[in-house]
């Protein structure tokens, strides 16, 4: 390898790619938090509505996550939806169910890294977000959540929906019912 290929390889470890623990405690505190919403979310309420799976993606799932503060996408599948028109009617309330699911979480659960829920500056907004991060190392990551009607989670019989599997390209799949 060229002196000038390492050199250039050494300025991007040394001043751009974020610290190798940064991102272990990354993944496993959105494993827990995956895990979490899929087994708490909703769970309770009248109607059927459910979590399939949850994905990530943007930066942190691309593998482009950049030394300071990135962005990533946390889409949260949802099940027995009868259509993407009622996950749009309901927007509103599964962002609510899933903020008020979050705030449970920041208050029990001692995480590897600074775990804050973001609140909305609009009432009714259509956007939550949560930030991981660690001032030690100055370094963060914001997730976007995304609630999204899933339409390859088809009602099969009576032991309840079989979910498709989701394309790699579209984001990783941390857990499918």
């Amino acid at each position: 390898m060229g002196v000038h290929l390492r050199t250039h390889r050494t300025f991007i470890e040394d001043h751009l790619l974020p610290d190798t623990t940064f991102l272990t405690e990354v993944r496993a505190d959105m494993d827990f938090i995956s895990a979490f919403l899929m087994e708490r979310c909703f769970q309770g309420a009248a109607h059927t509505v459910r979590v399939s799976r949850v994905v990530m993606g943007g930066s942190y799932n691309e593998y482009t996550v950049l030394k300071g503060r990135s962005e990533a996408n946390l889409v949260v599948f949802l099940k027995n939806l009868s259509s993407f028109e009622d996950q749009l009617k309901w927007q509103q309330v599964f962002i609510e169910e899933i903020q008020k699911h979050l705030w449970q979480l920041q208050q029990e659960k001692q995480f590897k890294l600074k775990f804050e829920v973001q609140s909305s500056e609009q009432p009714n907004s259509r956007s939550l977000s949560f930030k991981l991060s660690s001032p030690e190392r100055q370094q963060e990551v914001e997730f976007d959540v995304q609630p999204a009607y899933d339409a390859l989670c088809k009602s099969t019989n009576e032991d309840g929906p079989a979910c498709g599997v989701i394309v790699p390209s579209m984001g990783i799949v941390i857990k499918v019912s």
